[in-house]
């Protein structure tokens, strides 16, 4: 449903500078956030949702909504139930493991 442009950033983003990032903040920074710990596939799967987000903000001239990122949440994410006010959060994590 986006843009190969925004798969492929997506891509990046989470698997190039988020993952590789995530244990360093962790050891440096450990903030105690409860997305943070324990890292679990669903936390993850999150994340990787987050980054979607965040590339079709930058790529998209009408971003997806925090609404329909929380459905493709509700529909792929089995392991975990996340709040819309989840996903806000967890943008912001994922800028802070990014230190952006």
């Amino acid at each position: 449903e986006v843009s190969p442009i925004v798969k492929y950033s997506a891509l990046s983003l989470f698997a190039d500078r988020f993952f590789p990032s995530l244990s360093r903040f962790r050891q440096n920074n450990y903030s105690g956030n409860w997305l943070l710990q324990p890292v679990n596939e669903g936390n993850l799967q999150l994340f990787a949702l987050i980054s979607i987000w965040i590339s079709s903000k930058i790529h998209d001239s009408h971003p997806l909504s925090v609404k329909r990122l929380k459905s493709l949440g509700d529909k792929f994410i089995k392991e975990q139930h996340f709040t819309t006010r989840d996903f806000l959060e967890a943008e912001v994590v994922l800028m802070q493991v990014l230190d952006f």
